[in-house]
């Protein structure tokens, strides 16, 4: 490799991805569960990728005709095909995505309180509306 290829700025490199799939909405059926399923255990078993868009036509593929896939920009998407999708349209039915810089849950999972969250060195804190404001001593 020469000196000018390894300094060649139009050369794509990504950082190593652990892609996951996330179900976002309940199943319509036994069989949309059970792909769903396949879908998942393709992708933990190719989880380890540089570009996890990638797994885009195999995920493609899997799903079939009734559903679209499609890539954002580092991220898969699966919708139901709009006359599947009921009277909301389209929404998103799951998400492939980088497990090291996302949090998808699946949608049984509990959603995480939102709001803001003390910090665990209350001295470097921003104040929370409603909770007194006290100093403390950090220890080390």
């Amino acid at each position: 490799m020469s000196q000018a290829d390894k300094f060649d700025p139009t050369a794509r490199t990504y950082a190593a991805q652990e892609a996951y799939l996330a179900i976002e909405q309940q199943p319509h059926d036994k069989a949309e569960k059970q792909l769903l399923e396949q879908a998942r255990c393709y992708v933990r078993a190719h989880s380890h990728q540089n570009d996890l868009r990638d797994l885009a036509g195999a995920i493609r593929q899997l799903m079939g005709d009734a559903y679209q896939v499609g890539c954002g920009s580092s991220h898969i998407w699966v919708k139901r095909c709009p006359t599947d999708a009921g009277p909301r349209g389209p929404e998103r039915l799951a998400v492939v995505a980088d497990q090291l810089t996302t949090a998808y849950r699946d949608w049984f999972e509990p959603r995480v309180p939102g709001g803001p969250r003390r910090s665990i060195r209350t001295e470097q804190g921003l104040p929370v509306a409603g909770v007194p404001i006290t100093t403390s001593t950090p220890t080390r």
